[in-house]
């Protein structure tokens, strides 16, 4: 009988979206815990970013600067993290056809 049930597109658009999507809070807790070592920028799929605020903070051991480069990224994040997870969400409700 489960057999017999359709699923129209529009769920499984549904559907492929809620597994995709990301989550704003969880966002911040990365950032909190994490964001000095980019977690938060891997996890919204901004690997550049991450790999740069990554590579920042290992440098920053040997050179001071690049310790500022992180803690400008990281300000800038703590007030666009809303921005950009509505964005990458977006992104993925246009590739799963919604």
């Amino acid at each position: 009988m489960a057999s017999d049930m359709k699923v129209s597109s529009d769920a499984k658009a549904l559907m492929a979206y809620q597994n995709r999507s990301k989550s704003t809070g969880l966002s911040y807790v990365l950032w909190f815990f994490l964001g000095s070592f980019g977690i938060h920028r891997f996890y919204l799929g901004s690997t550049g970013i991450g790999i740069l605020i990554l590579l920042c903070t290992l440098l920053g051991f040997v050179v001071v600067f690049t310790f500022f480069v992180t803690a400008i990224i990281l300000i800038y994040d703590l007030f666009t993290l809303p921005t950009q997870v509505r964005k990458y969400n977006e992104r993925v409700m246009v590739e799963v056809g919604g």
